[in-house]
């Protein structure tokens, strides 16, 4: 039996080596055993065998609860099969996204395999709609943004009409065109944090501020239809949490977009801002005829 078993584990490896996912059967974290994709991957050399090495040498200590938590339901029984989704990186710190799918192999000595599929074309290929989708937002919101930077402009003109008239430089002239250049520059930075993809940033920031950005964007559409647009606040100016600016933006700007989309001439779409004691509630109502029930 000895031997039959020796030539199956054999003939078990050399069907592994030929997989194209990497493939590591762990012993609590310990690595066991690695297929040629695996040590492709994490040593850049399929020839170099990773047993005996921790796990955790490839994954971001953030992340590593995550794969103990794994590891745990699958060794306990608590789950047959396994997902997950990290950033693994090799033993030159190369960081590639991944999918992982836990599988148990023997139970009594709590050997676990690991089936490792890179999805860097799938991220990239998400990283790329979600660009469309802001950039195809912009387009549709081009109205409200020429409103927003040509209002300044106006101003701008006009006030420089009135120094050409005049012998002596009026400072207050000057200020107020220095104030309309800067909510100019504001505009197009924001347009640009849109556009441009960015790592998140978290602050603390007031979700009535983004909300009242948000809507200045669409007030070219909602007057041309007619559409009231308003903001209730229960804390007035008081919601504020810690957050990325643009990505919650974002999402003002889509909710609102819907929103608009839905709501007939005449209509009205309201946005709540409410506080409970540890969360921020934002809620976007519109008086259209909603989704049906199908």
């Amino acid at each position: 039996m000895s031997g039959n078993r020796n030539s199956i584990d054999l003939n078990y490896k050399k069907m592994i080596d030929q997989i194209a996912d990497a493939i590591l059967v762990l012993s609590d974290e310990t690595i066991v055993y690695s297929n040629r994709s695996a040590n492709q991957i994490l040593s850049f050399d399929e020839r170099t065998p990773l047993s005996g090495i921790s796990i955790g040498m490839f994954v971001n200590p953030e992340e590593m609860p995550l794969l103990r938590d794994a590891l745990t339901k699958i060794t306990t029984c608590q789950s047959e099969k396994h997902s997950l989704q990290l950033t693994i990186h090799s033993s030159n710190n190369f960081k590639l996204p991944v999918l992982i799918n836990f599988q148990l192999l023997q139970a009594c000595d709590s050997l676990v395999q690991l089936s490792i599929h890179d999805i860097s074309a799938r991220k990239a290929a998400e990283e790329s709609l979600i660009q469309s989708e802001k950039l195809s937002v912009i387009g549709e919101l081009s109205a409200g943004i020429i409103h927003e930077i040509r209002n300044p402009l106006t101003s701008i003109k006009g006030f420089l009409q009135l120094m050409q008239t005049s012998e002596k430089l009026n400072k207050e002239y000057l200020e107020i065109i220095m104030r309309e250049i800067e909510q100019i520059e504001k505009i197009t930075t924001e347009l640009l944090y849109f556009t441009k993809p960015k790592s998140d940033r978290f602050t603390k920031i007031n979700l009535t501020t983004i909300a009242k950005e948000s809507m200045r964007l669409f007030e070219t559409q909602t007057m041309k239809r007619n559409i009231k647009l308003c903001l209730e606040a229960d804390d007035g100016d008081g919601h504020c949490l810690y957050g990325d600016k643009t990505q919650l933006k974002q999402v003002f700007v889509n909710l609102i977009k819907n929103a608009l989309e839905a709501t007939p001439k005449g209509g009205t779409i309201s946005i709540l801002l409410s506080s409970t004691a540890n969360t921020e509630q934002i809620s976007i109502q519109d008086t259209g005829s909603g989704i049906p029930k199908h």
